[in-house]
């Protein structure tokens, strides 16, 4: 989830749909901004430089039913998950920004538990208040950079991708 469902969350749902066996973990990519909006042209041209198609896509808003719905919620920045709690306070326990789940995933130990163990693990006594003052890594928004810029920055996101995917995959086919 981002901003306005265009540009980074296009993005990271290509990427990890792309690297993540569907019939085992949907993607979804929603946003709070207008609904029915396109991609970015960044967007769509840095997804098609990777083989991945996302012309078709359209904003779409989060929602409550699709967040209580979700059992892990990865989004852009932690404003986000602070505004996702808002909408279903329980859904703050299983939202991160897509670095911090990384992060926390490799701190706390994501494979040695069930994976919705392991999510809760990943954020059990946070409060939104303490949330907000602290340092969590987060996904800059690369819309209206340059080519050159836009590209490093989706790059990153593709790496960081990998590892989610990696570490998702992993908990999913253990044992």
């Amino acid at each position: 989830m981002c901003s306005h469902n265009r540009t980074r969350s296009v993005i990271v749902a290509a990427l990890l749909a792309s690297m993540l066996d569907d019939r085992v973990v949907e993607v979804r990519s929603s946003g709070f901004g207008p609904t029915g909006l396109p991609a970015t042209e960044a967007a769509i041209a840095a997804m098609a430089r990777r083989g991945i198609d996302v012309s078709a896509h359209r904003s779409a808003a989060t929602t409550e039913a699709l967040v209580r719905r979700a059992h892990l919620i990865l989004t852009a920045e932690r404003t986000h998950v602070v505004t996702i709690a808002t909408l279903e306070p329980t859904s703050f326990g299983r939202a991160m920004t897509v670095p911090e789940f990384v992060d926390r995933a490799r701190r706390v130990g994501f494979l040695d538990h069930d994976p919705t163990i392991g999510i809760q693990a990943m954020t059990k006594g946070r409060t939104a208040s303490a949330y907000l003052r602290s340092a969590v890594d987060e996904i800059a928004d690369p819309t209206g950079a340059p080519l050159r810029e836009f590209e490093r920055a989706t790059a990153e996101i593709e790496r960081t991708c990998r590892d989610v995917a990696d570490l998702l995959a992993r908990a999913l086919h253990r044992g």
